[in-house]
């Protein structure tokens, strides 16, 4: 299975985690394919493409990026950033 076709099978917790772990081995097995390879990088384009509104048309169209499968991509802003903020100091 793709990044792609795995993007689209996560519709919980336990999904979110195994997605995570596949993002690692996807990055570290096709860098390639990566356009951000670094934290900073990385960082820096979910900052963009929130302020792109890429999100918004995503979200209109009733789609995650990326996906073959419709699916309603609600953002909890809050939550994101606490999970952003607590990965760069959990050990």
């Amino acid at each position: 299975m793709n990044i792609h076709e795995e993007l689209t099978k996560v519709t919980g917790r336990d999904e979110f985690i195994a997605f995570v772990h596949r993002l690692t081995q996807d990055l570290e097995h096709n860098p390639e394919d990566w356009a951000n390879v670094t934290l900073k990088d990385y960082l820096l384009s979910i900052a963009s493409w929130v302020e792109d509104g890429a999100h918004e048309q995503d979200e209109k169209e009733g789609r995650l990026p990326g996906a073959a499968v419709s699916r309603r991509a609600d953002v909890e802003w809050e939550r994101l950033a606490f999970l952003l903020f607590a990965a760069g100091r959990y050990e």
